[in-house]
C-alpha cells in the first residue's frame, strides 16, 4: 500500500519541531510545575479508584485541558484516544444531519460499529457503544463545565449493559461545591463566525449543607461550505442542586436543556475525480430545531458496610426540521418531525465498603423509551415521495447486575460478573413507499420482538511491584434489536428485525509507572469476536427507484493493540505517545457477497498515532505561559462500503480515505494563579480537507462504468483558530 503523507506545510513542519512527544497531557491533575505524574481518581467501575489501579483499559481528559486546547465536541475530545473513532453522530437513519436522539451511534470502538437500520424511521438503533452524562445513559449537556471525561475500551455489559457493546464514554460534569462561592467564564471568538460562551456560578446556600451550582453554554458559528449551509447554534443550560445534611447521605437533584438549531444544504459537493471535488452553492437551505429536556436525581446512601446509590433520570428529546440534500445529481427535502420521544431510567445499586478480601457490588436497572416520529423523503422537483413513515415505538428493558473482587493475596485479585437483560420493543408503524404505490402497517404482534441477553466478565489482575499492574480479561457486550418496515422486492414492503448480537472480547493489558513516577507506560492487546454486525440498509436490488432491502449479517473478527505513554522528562515539560493499530474484518455471506468487495470494516482505522507536548515558562510574578502542541495519523482506511461493480469500474479511490497528519497548536497566557487567562489556538494547522466519507451509488449489476456525479462525499473541518479569554472567581 502507497502511504502519503499530505498537507505537510511549513506551519506542520513548526509543530513537528515543538511537539516529538505526547498526547494526551490531561491524563494527569499535576499542579504547576509537577515534576512528576500524579494518580487520576475515576469511578469508571462505579467505584472510587485511579487509573493506573484499574484493570481496564480506561483513559482520561480533564475538563480543563479540554477548555485550554478549544475542545468541546465529543469528536474533538476523543481524538487522541487510541481505538476510538468518531464522536457525536449529526445524522439519524434516513436524514442527513438534522439530528439523533441516539448520539453514540456515532462512535466506533475498536473496530465495532453501530448497526444500520433500514432508513424508514428518524430514530437510531440500539448503540453498539455507550456515553453516560453524569451517570445517566445518553444524558444531556457533555460538552462544557466538564471535570473529566472517562473512556472504558472493551464492552462493559456487566456493570453498564444496553449498548456498551463496544465500550463506554462517561462525562462527568462540575458538582456543586458546599464549601466555596465562585464561578467562570470563558468567551471564545474565531474564525467562521465563531461565537461561544460558557461559564458557571457556584453558589454555597447552607454552608456544609447545601449548595446550587449553575452553569450554561451558547455557541453558534457559520457554516465551513456556505455561510448558512451547515450553521450551528446550541444554547445550554444546566442546575445542579447538592443536599448533604449528614456524612452518611447526600441528594443531587439536576436539571438540563440543550437547543440545537441545525441547518443542512447551501453546498452540494461533487467528487468528480479521486480528492477532486466541485462544488454547487445553488442548493438552497434547509434549516431544523432539536431540543433537549433533561431532570435526574442522583442520591447516596452509606450504611457502613454497605453504600446504595439510586440514580433515577428522565430525559426528552423534539425534533422539527426540513433536511435538504442532493445525490446522483437529484435533490430532496426531507421533513423530520418527533413531537414525542421520552427516555426513562432508573438505576440502584448496592456497594460493599468494607476492606475484606472480597468487595463486591451489585444493582437492578430499568429503561423505558416512548417515541412517536414522522418523516418523508420528497425528490425535487416533482414533488414525488420516495417514502413516508410514521412511528410509534416503545422500548422497555429490565437488568440486574452483580460483580465482585476476589483478593486471592495481597498482590492479586480476581473479579467476577454477570448481568442478564430482558428487553421489549413494540413498533406500530405505517409505511408508504415509492410514489404512494405501497403501503405496509405493523402492530400488536407483527410489531413485537423480546430479547434476552446475559453477559459477564472474569478479570485476573496481579500487581508486580505497587507500581507495575498487568491483568488478563474476558468479557462480553450485549446490544438489544429492532424490528421496522422497509422497501421489498418489485416495490413492495416487508417487516424487518435486527436481532439481538452480543460481543466477546478477550483482553491482556499492563499499566506501570517508572523513574520515580516520570513515566507511565500502560498498553493492552485485545481480541474481539463479534457474532454479526447487522444492516438493514444495504439496497439488494440494487435500483434507486425500486430499492429492496434485507437484513446483513457480518460477523466481525478485530485484533488490536493500544499503548499510552506519558512521561515529565525534566521541569515545565510533559510528553508522551499514543499508538493504536486495529485489525478489523468481516466475514461477508456468500449470497451477499456482490456487495462487499472488501471485507475491511469501513469507517475504522488500521493505525492511528498521536504525538504532543506541553510546556510551561514561568514569567516571574503569578503568571505563566504554557504552550502546547499536537500531531495525528492515520493511516489509509476506507471511508464506505464498495460493491464489487464499484471496484471494477474504478471505484475503490472514490471511498479510499488517504493516510494524513493533522496537527493542532495552542499557547494560554495564565495570570494571577491561574485565575485570569487568554488562549489563543489553531486546529488543523495545515488545513487539511480530506474526505471524511463518500456515498457511493447503488450501482447495479449490469453497470460498467462509474460515473463522476455517483459520488457525494463529505470533508475534514478546515483550519479553525480562536482566542478564548478565561476568568476565575
Amino acid at each position: 500500500m502507497n502511504i502519503k503523507l499530505r498537507n505537510l506545510t511549513s506551519a506542520s513542519v513548526v509543530l513537528g519541531a515543538l511537539a516529538i512527544g505526547l498526547p494526551s497531557v490531561a491524563q494527569t491533575t499535576d499542579g504547576a510545575g509537577a515534576n512528576s505524574l500524579t494518580e487520576v481518581v475515576v469511578t469508571a467501575e462505579h467505584r472510587v479508584s485511579t487509573a493506573q489501579r484499574t484493570a481496564a483499559s480506561v483513559s482520561v481528559r480533564s475538563g480543563e485541558e479540554l477548555v485550554s486546547q478549544g475542545k468541546y465536541t465529543l469528536t474533538t475530545i476523543l481524538e487522541d484516544v487510541p481505538g476510538i473513532v468518531g464522536g457525536d453522530a449529526e445524522r439519524v437513519s434516513g436524514s442527513l444531519g438534522s439530528g439523533t436522539d441516539n448520539p453514540a451511534s456515532g462512535l466506533i470502538i475498536r473496530g465495532i460499529k453501530s448497526n444500520d437500520g433500514a432508513g424508514s424511521s428518524v430514530t437510531s438503533t440500539a448503540a453498539a457503544a455507550a456515553i453516560y452524562v453524569d451517570g445517566v445513559y445518553d444524558g444531556v449537556g457533555g460538552g462544557y463545565d466538564i471535570d473529566r471525561v472517562e473512556v472504558l475500551r472493551g464492552p462493559q455489559g456487566t456493570l453498564y449493559g444496553r449498548s456498551a457493546t463496544s465500550g463506554v464514554v462517561a462525562i462527568h460534569t462540575q458538582d456543586p461545591s458546599v464549601h466555596n462561592l465562585g464561578g467562570d467564564l470563558s468567551v471564545e471568538a474565531g474564525n467562521y463566525a465563531l461565537r461561544h460562551v460558557t461559564g458557571a456560578l457556584n453558589v454555597p446556600i447552607i454552608e456544609d449543607k447545601l449548595a446550587l451550582r449553575v452553569s450554561g453554554n451558547q455557541y453558534q458559528r457559520d457554516g465551513y461550505y456556505s455561510p448558512e449551509g451547515d450553521r450551528r447554534s446550541t444554547t445550554d443550560f444546566r442546575a445542579k442542586l447538592l443536599f448533604k445534611p449528614t456524612e452518611n447521605f447526600s441528594a443531587l437533584l439536576g436539571y438540563a436543556l440543550e437547543d440545537n438549531t441545525t441547518h443542512t444544504g447551501g453546498v452540494a459537493i461533487t467528487q468528480t475525480t479521486p480528492n477532486v471535488y466541485s462544488f454547487d452553492y445553488t442548493v438552497p437551505v434547509g434549516s431544523g430545531q432539536n431540543n433537549y429536556r433533561q431532570y435526574w436525581a442522583e442520591f447516596n446512601l452509606d450504611l457502613g458496610p454497605v453504600a446504595v446509590t439510586y440514580i433515577p433520570a428522565l430525559r426528552t428529546w423534539y425534533e422539527n426540521a426540513l433536511v435538504v440534500s442532493e445525490f446522483n445529481g437529484l435533490s430532496f427535502h426531507q421533513p423530520v418531525f418527533t413531537p414525542t420521544d421520552q427516555f426513562f431510567t432508573n438505576e440502584l445499586r448496592f456497594t460493599s465498603k468494607t476492606d475484606s478480601a472480597l468487595r463486591w457490588q451489585a444493582g437492578v436497572i430499568s429503561y423505558s423509551n416512548n417515541v412517536h416520529d414522522q418523516t418523508q423523503l420528497i425528490l425535487d422537483p416533482i414533488e414525488t415521495s420516495v417514502f413516508k413513515s410514521e412511528t410509534r415505538k416503545s422500548t422497555n428493558a429490565l437488568g440486574a447486575f452483580a460483580e465482585a473482587t476476589w483478593s486471592l493475596q495481597p498482590d492479586t485479585r480476581l473479579t467476577a460478573g454477570l448481568r442478564f437483560d430482558h428487553t421489549e420493543v413494540q413498533n406500530n408503524e405505517d409505511y408508504t413507499g415509492f410514489a404512494g404505490l405501497s403501503s405496509l402497517s405493523i402492530s400488536g404482534a407483527a410489531g413485537q420482538r423480546k430479547f434476552d441477553n446475559t453477559t459477564y466478565k472474569v478479570r485476573l489482575e496481579h500487581d508486580l511491584t505497587p507500581k507495575n499492574l498487568v491483568y488478563i480479561s474476558t468479557a462480553t457486550g450485549f446490544s438489544p434489536g429492532e424490528v421496522e418496515i422497509a422497501s421489498g422486492t418489485n416495490g413492495g414492503l416487508q417487516v424487518l428485525a435486527l436481532n439481538a448480537e452480543t460481543l466477546t472480547s478477550y483482553e491482556l493489558g499492563s499499566k506501570n509507572r517508572f523513574s520515580n513516577g516520570h513515566l507511565e507506560v500502560n498498553g493492552a492487546v485485545y481480541y474481539n469476536d463479534y457474532a454479526g454486525y447487522q444492516s438493514a440498509g444495504i439496497n439488494l436490488t440494487p435500483d434507486l427507484s425500486n430499492p429492496t432491502y434485507n437484513t446483513v449479517i457480518t460477523p466481525v473478527k478485530v485484533y488490536g493493540v493500544e499503548l499510552e505513554i506519558l512521561a515529565v522528562p525534566w521541569t515545565n515539560g510533559k510528553l508522551g505517545l499514543n499508538l493504536g493499530y486495529t485489525h478489523a474484518r468481516e466475514s461477508i455471506p456468500a449470497e451477499y457477497a456482490f456487495f462487499f468487495a472488501r471485507n475491511t470494516v469501513p469507517g475504522v482505522v488500521p493505525f492511528e498515532a498521536t504525538l504532543a507536548y506541553d510546556h510551561r515558562l514561568p514569567l516571574g510574578g503569578d503568571s505563566e505561559l504554557t504552550l502546547h502542541g499536537d500531531m495525528r495519523y492515520g493511516s489509509q482506511y476506507d471511508d464506505s462500503r464498495l460493491t464489487t461493480q464499484d471496484l471494477a469500474s474504478g471505484g475503490l479511490p472514490y471511498i479510499e480515505h488517504e493516510a494524513e497528519v493533522l496537527g493542532n497548536l495552542s499557547a494560554t497566557w495564565a495570570m494571577a494563579q491561574g485565575r485570569y487567562s487568554i488562549t489563543g489556538y489553531v486546529r488543523n494547522v495545515a488545513d487539511s480537507r480530506e474526505r471524511l466519507g463518500s456515498i457511493l451509488k447503488e450501482t447495479s449489476t449490469t453497470s460498467t462504468t462509474l460515473s463522476s456525479d455517483t459520488v457525494t462525499p463529505s470533508l475534514e473541518d478546515p483550519r479553525t483558530f480562536g482566542v478564548i479569554l478565561s476568568a476565575r472567581f
